[in-house]
């Protein structure tokens, strides 16, 4: 009998989870640098998290938004001695570069693009990697979201969120990338770790339910619709861009689509793929994966009032087989 090919893991995520993997996500990230005598202030002031409160080399997880509540660009917002960076992902680049310009005075701050690359290392042996290609312990007691300058000039180390599994993101600029990335590689290899692509860290991001703007969400939607609450919104701070329909989402209503996961019977089906309850389309397919420990699965928007433990059909009145899902499939330590 032939072995059910979800079951059979392949190398690049067995090192995510097991090992060292290296992603390099220079194509899939873009980093903004802003700084000034008002950067933080002026961040503060378009963002839905609490950067007045955030310390000197650490970061959060944040929303830009229009003042419609829809959302311009996510984001870690890193704050530094002298500045602070904005790692965005490259499918919100435009939007975010063009929000910034519009919003941020010249004589408050300036908004620039950098060309400082970023290394994803994951897995449980992200450390000893790191450590072993840096000849000293720099990962010991790195807080999530901390950062550690290892060069002023050229090197910046952040441990991720928890959410994000277990790992650290490498900033290095871009006169160093290559020269890095293979001296990183080398040891994850002695490790028995390797490289891994764009698509082996989306079975990841989908296991731990982490929608990707321009993919799971995008200005069409509201920022509470994807679920992220607790990790990029301060209900506390002063006002933001965006924020009164945010507070009154919070305080008065609530949002009538969130995130959630799909089990698929089979294989997954394609994003963009409408999900019904009898006649009436309830959900749509965003992201995919074939996750080797949960299946077919998927990330999707669903109407609010449908349970999770529900079945959904691909079709009006169809077959219900599709199962609505809480996220994450796997649960954050």
């Amino acid at each position: 009998m032939s072995q059910d090919v979800r079951t059979v893991p392949t190398p690049a995520y067995e090192a995510m989870l097991h090992s060292a993997a290296l992603l390099d996500e220079t194509e899939q990230r873009t980093l903004i640098r802003v700084e000034g005598d008002r950067a933080r202030e002026t961040l503060h002031g378009l963002t839905t998290n609490d950067v007045n409160q955030l310390p000197v080399n650490r970061a959060l997880y944040a929303f830009m938004l229009t003042p419609k509540g829809r959302p311009v660009a996510e984001m870690r917002l890193l704050c530094l001695a002298a500045e602070f960076w904005l790692d965005i992902p490259a499918a919100c680049r435009a939007s975010a570069l063009a929000h910034l310009r519009k919003y941020v005075p010249p004589i408050h701050a300036s908004v620039a693009e950098s060309p400082v690359r970023r290394i994803g290392i994951l897995g449980p042996l992200a450390g000893a990697v790191i450590d072993g290609w840096a000849g000293e312990r720099v990962t010991d007691g790195l807080a999530p979201l901390e950062c550690r300058v290892l060069d002023p000039a050229a090197a910046h180390l952040v441990a991720r969120e928890p959410i994000e599994a277990p790992g650290y993101d490498l900033y290095v600029v871009d006169g160093r990338h290559r020269e890095t990335m293979s001296a990183l590689t080398a040891a994850a290899e002695e490790l028995g770790g390797q490289r891994i692509g764009p698509e082996a860290w989306t079975i990841r991001r989908v296991e731990r339910g982490i929608p990707q703007f321009g993919v799971d969400f995008g200005e069409e939607n509201l920022a509470q619709e994807t679920g992220q609450d607790d990790r990029a919104i301060s209900f506390d701070k002063g006002c933001y861009t965006g924020q009164e329909v945010v507070a009154r989402i919070h305080f008065r209503g609530h949002v009538n689509r969130i995130l959630r996961g799909f089990r698929f019977p089979s294989a997954p089906l394609p994003p963009g793929t409408a999900l019904f309850v009898g006649e009436r389309q309830r959900a749509r397919v965003t992201s995919i994966a074939e996750s080797p420990r949960f299946g077919s699965i998927g990330l999707g928007l669903a109407r609010a009032d449908i349970a999770p433990g529900s079945l959904l059909s691909r079709d009006p009145d169809g077959e219900p087989e599709i199962e609505l899902t809480e996220l994450p499939f796997e649960r954050a330590p």
